[in-house]
């Protein structure tokens, strides 16, 4: 309905005003999202999935959108192409939906200061990491304690495990936290005009 009704949505937020949010224009973070090298297991976990199978279940297309728009404050536009030209399932109604949902753009959609936290959400919804080692098999050395999070590990740990965090498996691309401050900051912008 939201479609057929503005037909803008196609190609611009529902809500106007965040059509001007300065989004970052950084070409490498965006293919290491798309390449499921974020440095954040369950992120990657995600997206080797879609590479793969061409399938995500509706959390992760949630949680990879939510990084993509809030963490490395890409424009959802982009995530929103690439998912349309993997998923098996694709529907632009849906899939431009989600993502605008996602990214706080849309009708009904999440607030803007409502910012997935990826280790949160590992933990929460795959907290043995199940999912996690079966599409980053290099992480399978890693307890369930660690796995969300295998930077963290000491080096030795590391090793026990079989996979050096910056050799095997990459560090995180972004720090969350100041991520989470830069997307207030950049949709605080829009709000206040």
């Amino acid at each position: 309905m939201i479609l057929r009704e503005h037909p803008r949505v196609a190609a611009h937020s529902f809500k106007p005003e965040y059509d001007a949010i300065a989004w970052e224009d950084n070409a490498e973070a965006f293919a290491a999202w798309c390449e499921g090298r974020t440095g954040y297991p369950l992120i990657d976990a995600a997206m080797t999935q879609i590479n793969q199978t061409g399938y995500m279940h509706n959390r992760l297309r949630m949680v990879t959108a939510s990084f993509l728009t809030k963490d490395l404050g890409i424009d959802w536009r982009l995530g929103e192409r690439y998912f349309a030209r993997c998923l098996n399932d694709f529907d632009l109604a849906a899939n431009n939906g989600g993502w605008q949902w996602a990214a706080s753009t849309g009708c009904d959609a999440q607030p803007y200061f409502r910012i997935f936290n990826p280790l949160t959400q590992s933990e929460k919804f795959d907290p043995e990491g199940k999912f996690i080692k079966r599409y980053l098999p290099q992480l399978k050395g890693f307890s369930a304690a660690e796995i969300h999070a295998p930077w963290l590990a000491a080096v030795d740990r590391q090793r026990e495990a079989g996979c050096l965090i910056g050799s095997d498996y990459p560090f995180p691309i972004v720090d969350h936290t100041a991520a989470r401050a830069s997307t207030l900051a950049r949709y605080g912008k829009v709000k206040r005009r």
